[in-house]
């Protein structure tokens, strides 16, 4: 397997996915994360503290 193949196989393996548009970026928890996923809801984000 050659290097760019692992470097984008590893993180997806691991649940992470790649934005489309920068290949060196990966989402895990947000929203784009819970629409690609079909999450209900994304479990990483901004939080209501009051």
């Amino acid at each position: 397997m050659s290097d760019i193949v692992l470097l984008g196989a590893a993180p997806t393996a691991a649940g992470l996915l790649n934005y489309p548009a920068k290949w060196w970026r990966r989402s895990f928890g947000d929203r784009y994360w819970a629409l690609a996923t079909g999450a209900g809801t994304a479990c990483c984000g901004p939080r209501d503290l009051g």
